[in-house]
């Protein structure tokens, strides 16, 4: 039976008029959230995250969110990187915000709605963020508002990163929004494109990836400017060509409740998929990283290394899975999920796991969970540094293997710095 928090989002689609775009995929992906339902503690990929309890509790469903004043917009270009500039406001596409800087050629940006006659929007909408089984996408699916395009040509090498910014400002802290992605990469391309998230309630995103042949796409999530009391539900679903070459980058220390569901399908023979994530967590924020390799073709590779440093009563899980299906011969798939726990009152749940169909793989998985060397401490503070910042240097070294794969260098130095300045 459906709570009455689920059956007030049920509603919120029903309101909808049956002209409105997309409406019949609509209405498939709301049929699908209602066998569904929110996930529960019994599901067992939400085993140690709360969700649903946890939005009933907190968020107004029945309150919209509200365009921010023009002034707290600017903040949205505050990251020191030299880049093309996609604004999002509350969902929906600034294009009074948007800076291309002469890019045009190499990259499109438009709504749904401007690309609806696109053959490669309709050959890819609504393709692989698979609502049967995921009941906030399909949350997304039903009641998203606009949603961005972003294809970049083929041969297309972009000279700078490209900062898709989702930004929120309501009245009420308790506002939803449903921002949608469609990324295409086009063959032989080569782009680094950054989602930043400065927002606040409650965000239900989904982004499909698509990386075509012989494609170089670097995806960087930003969740380094989350409202205090932001919650956050992202669904990141790649698809790779043969040769095509994904690099996901998944950084986060803000918000209150954060959930981070990446899944790459590896379709093609000799694609590669690259995965690294840092969680740097203080008070009571609670995040949830879980991810999904899946080589359902021989000849391909994936690399994945998390790192998470969890604080005071905060909450780590990182739940990571690896299929190797039975015609994946030639495999080569890796995952690692090392974690500091620096209190007695924070928790770590880690689960990296892996389930191979084929035998000629080249396979491994493994966690760790420890605390700061006291020997390194202790030679720190023999050299006269007060022990926080002892603490801090050791936390940016423990956090350096993950950052310093990031290719952008301002960026970097950024995390770099942002990771250090956590106390």
């Amino acid at each position: 039976m459906l709570s009455s928090f689920e059956q007030a989002l049920i509603e919120r689609f029903e309101t909808l008029p049956s002209t409105c775009p997309y409406y019949t995929t609509r209405r498939r992906a709301v049929a699908d959230f209602k066998q569904q339902g929110l996930p529960g503690l019994k599901d067992e990929a939400y085993k140690y995250t709360p969700i649903a309890r946890l939005l009933a509790m907190h968020l107004d469903v029945a309150k919209a969110a509200t365009l921010p004043p023009p002034a707290a917009v600017l903040r949205v270009h505050d990251y020191p990187i030299d880049a093309h500039h996609v604004v999002l406001l509350n969902g929906r596409l600034s294009r009074a915000h948007t800076r291309l800087a002469g890019s045009e050629h190499l990259v499109q940006v438009m709504t749904f709605q401007e690309a609806r006659q696109d053959p490669t929007f309709l050959a890819h909408f609504a393709q692989y963020a698979q609502h049967e089984a995921a009941p906030f996408a399909a949350l997304n699916t039903a009641l998203f508002e606009e949603g961005l395009y972003i294809r970049i040509a083929a041969h297309a090498v972009l000279d700078k990163p490209l900062i898709v910014h989702h930004y929120t400002a309501e009245s009420t802290p308790q506002a939803i929004t449903y921002p949608r992605l469609l990324l295409v990469a086009g063959q032989h391309s080569q782009a680094k494109v950054i989602t930043a998230w400065q927002t606040t309630g409650f965000t239900n995103a989904v982004a499909e990836v698509v990386v075509e042949t012989a494609a170089q796409l670097d995806y960087y999530t930003l969740q380094t400017q989350l409202g205090q009391k932001a919650c956050q539900v992202l669904t990141t679903q790649a698809h790779q060509a043969p040769q095509s070459v994904f690099s996901a980058y998944t950084f986060t220390w803000s918000g209150a409740l954060v959930r981070n569901n990446l899944s790459c399908l590896l379709d093609a023979t000799h694609s590669e998929t690259n995965m690294y994530g840092l969680y740097c967590l203080r008070g009571q924020q609670h995040v949830d990283n879980f991810t999904t390799v899946d080589h359902s073709r021989p000849h391909t590779y994936s690399n994945e290394l998390y790192k998470g440093i969890v604080m005071d009563a905060s909450t780590g899980v990182f739940n990571g899975r690896i299929y190797v299906r039975p015609d994946a011969q030639k495999t080569n798939a890796f995952q690692t999920n090392n974690n500091l726990v620096l209190s007695d009152e924070a928790k770590l749940y880690t689960k990296p796991q892996l389930e191979i169909w084929a035998d000629d793989v080249k396979c491994s998985h493994g966690a760790t969970s420890g605390q700061l060397d006291a020997a390194q401490l202790f030679y720190l503070r023999a050299r006269g540094l007060q022990e926080a910042t002892a603490r801090a240097l050791l936390r940016r070294a423990f956090a350096s293997e993950v950052i310093d794969k990031v290719a952008i260098g301002p960026l970097r130095e950024y995390l770099h710095d942002q990771c250090l300045a956590i106390v």
